[in-house]
């Protein structure tokens, strides 16, 4: 059992994080083989609405767990989780650093997605703060991003200026995310050999890598 917890956080909304969540636990199921718990911390409740969908059109996942907890219960409830789970990821809402904190010390692992945008740039910064005060694993994920942009470039210049490790695979803007998710499903489900099943698939080996070490 890896029990290992990653926490998906960031101050601004609309980075994908709860999108991020679903196809991570999905993708260490599916290339895997590992037992994955997810928790939503979030009051707005996209993670558990996914989840609903997904148990009322009957769509197995014997290796699935989704719990829900507040900010503050999210510590309490991963550690019980990752005694009989070998991933558990904790989706967060958009909230100021000091309702992060809770869930972001009980991570092994703080992942943070950025959409290639100045906006996102401030944002992150307040997450980056917290995470090393806690002395906590941090990687920076590019998210939503359109790989011919020139703020691409930008996104990348500006990681390597705060000197804060990001993940190789960057995640296309692609519709058949958010239209997977509608359905209670993942990218990796509705198109098995698609560039998103290979973006998700290389993002987990990368964290996981991470996680390992």
């Amino acid at each position: 059992m890896l029990s290992k917890v990653i926490t998906i956080s960031q101050q601004k909304g609309g980075t994908g994080k709860t999108t991020l969540a679903v196809h991570l636990a999905l993708a260490f199921i599916k290339f895997h083989n590992f037992k994955v718990a997810i928790v939503d911390t979030d009051p707005q409740g996209s993670l558990g609405k996914w989840y609903m969908v997904r148990s009322e059109k009957k769509i197995s996942d014997d290796n699935l767990t989704f719990k829900t907890a507040s900010l503050w219960g999210a510590q309490y409830e991963s550690k019980t989780l990752k005694k009989d789970h070998d991933i558990v990821i904790i989706d967060t809402p958009p909230k100021i650093e000091s309702d992060a904190r809770p869930s972001i010390e009980a991570s092994d692992l703080v992942l943070i997605p950025m959409t290639p945008s100045h906006v996102d740039f401030w944002a992150t910064e307040g997450i980056i703060e917290i995470a090393k005060k806690a002395k906590k694993k941090i990687m920076i994920q590019v998210n939503r991003a359109n790989q011919r942009s020139k703020m691409v470039v930008k996104t990348n210049e500006y990681i390597k200026s705060i000197n804060v490790p990001a993940v190789e695979t960057i995640i296309g803007h692609r519709q058949i995310y958010a239209a997977s998710m509608g359905e209670g499903k993942t990218a990796m489900e509705k198109q098995k050999n698609g560039k998103a099943s290979e973006e998700i698939k290389k993002l987990s080996e990368q964290l996981l890598t991470e996680l390992t070490q």
